[in-house]
């Protein structure tokens, strides 16, 4: 199956069949699932998600893998063309959800940390002084 790319801003509510929408403004790429099932597949861009190269024709990178849908279907999309994988299994898509959650977890500092580099730095100002 080849897809077709279309480069736009908004992405269609009723996405046509063999067609990826990419949107550079919002970062996002989305196709109807390529086993023909009919799911839309929404696939963010970034650092931390997938990443889409174009070179005449658009790869994505890492596979999709639709392990949360009846179809389980497993797929890359390189150079507009669909690279069949085998089915994804449930154990690989909790694998991938879990990694997918612990990219985007933000990095926080803990409160009292926060406080006690505030305090030595009070207590550092009061010191010189002296």
């Amino acid at each position: 199956m080849i897809l077709n790319t279309v480069f736009t801003t908004s992405i269609p509510a009723a996405p046509d069949p063999e067609t990826l929408y990419v949107s550079l403004e919002y970062r996002t790429a989305v196709h109807l699932c390529a086993c023909g099932c009919g799911t839309k597949v929404v696939t963010p861009l970034g650092p931390n998600d997938w990443v889409l190269s174009f070179d005449g024709s658009v790869s994505l990178r890492p596979s999709i893998g639709n392990g949360q849908q009846p179809c389980r279907s497993h797929y890359y999309i390189r150079h507009d063309h669909i690279d069949w994988l085998p089915r994804i299994s449930a154990r690989a898509t909790d694998a991938a959800l879990a990694r997918d959650r612990a990219a985007h977890v933000p990095v926080v500092v803990a409160p009292k940390a926060r406080w006690r580099r505030l305090w030595d730095l009070v207590r550092g100002m009061s010191t010189t002084r002296g």
